[in-house]
């Protein structure tokens, strides 16, 4: 007895909280249906009396209201069914207003593409039922107007008089909106030498791999995997190179054809990304030139490497001997 009775109260106890919420929704449906019933009467006078055409309409539009009046009947008919204390699980009305309300999130992108042209549809009408009450109104008579106001003034025209200067100056001198100073000539040789060094060291770091690797990581960027391994900077190059040449021929609209010595050199390098091993074998100098050194060891390395292309140099004269 005491769980029936406790769950006669509990079922009492959610009707009422669901009568006040329907109260609620009701009184805020008849004061936005009271709003939109003085606006649609005033909007089908006008129509009647000729004042906005609508032969030839916005077809996107016209589907949207229809989907909005659907929705609007198929939420009445919900409501209705509340109000009487019907069920409504597993109702049509219930599948209706979810799939209406699901069109209208889907077509919100296109009312925003289409807010333009719906925009200079508004401002064409507007513009045409102007011009229409313009002509419909009495032509004034021109006969009071005084002619000579059309007369040309010349006191609107400009004196050649002040051109010329107060210093006596016949030549023209133009005026300096915003002076500016090269900042580069007041440097001294040292200070551009050390601007010039820091460039080529970026412009290094970003063509190393292993820059490259150590930012992507540190940035949390999806890894690469490339097709092949070995893959050599003459290849990364060149391709960046057909890449800006490509682009250039999109702008200019022309297609350049590939010289012998491009043919060769292209062909050279599939053969190379085919067999894997030139990236493999290039010095280690090539990778860590980009890394921030001091000058002392960038020195020393620079000068092992200068002397290695140098003995290189000699073997091949001995050879040639």
């Amino acid at each position: 007895m005491e769980n029936t009775a406790n769950h006669h109260l509990n079922n009492e106890d959610s009707k009422q909280e669901e009568t006040s919420q329907l109260t609620l929704l009701l009184k805020e449906m008849k004061e936005g249906l009271d709003t939109i019933t003085r606006k649609i009467r005033t909007l089908t006078a006008k129509v009647k009396e000729g004042q906005y055409p609508t032969s030839n309409g916005f077809s996107y539009l016209e589907a949207k209201n229809l989907l909005l009046l659907n929705y609007c009947q198929s939420l009445v008919y919900y409501l209705l069914r509340k109000v009487k204390g019907l069920s409504i699980e597993d109702h049509p009305v219930v599948q209706s207003i979810v799939e209406i309300r699901l069109f209208l999130e889907k077509i919100r992108p296109i009312d925003k593409k289409q807010q333009y042209q719906i925009q200079k549809l508004m401002q064409a009408s507007e513009n045409a039922s102007r011009s229409d009450i313009q002509n419909k109104e009495p032509v004034a008579s021109n006969k009071g107007e005084d002619a000579s106001k059309y007369r040309p003034n010349p006191d609107m025209l400009v004196s050649k008089v002040d051109l010329t200067s107060q210093d006596g100056n016949d030549y023209y001198q133009p005026v300096k909106f915003a002076p500016t100073s090269m900042d580069l000539e007041k440097a001294s040789k040292h200070e551009r030498n050390a601007s010039r060094r820091e460039k080529e060291i970026l412009k290094q770091a970003k063509q190393s791999d292993y820059i490259r690797t150590l930012m992507n990581v540190m940035e949390e960027r999806p890894e690469e995997i490339r097709d092949f391994e070995g893959a050599s900077k003459e290849v990364d190059r060149y391709i960046a190179k057909m890449d800006e040449r490509a682009r250039q021929e999109e702008e200019l609209f022309t297609r350049v054809p590939l010289t012998k010595h491009e043919r060769k050199r292209e062909k050279y390098l599939k053969k190379s990304t085919r067999n894997g091993l030139q990236g493999l074998t290039e010095s280690f100098y090539d990778e860590i030139k980009a890394l921030p050194f001091e000058d002392k060891n960038r020195e020393q390395v620079m000068g092992s490497s200068n002397g290695s292309s140098r003995n290189n140099r000699l073997k091949k004269r001995k050879r040639k001997h």
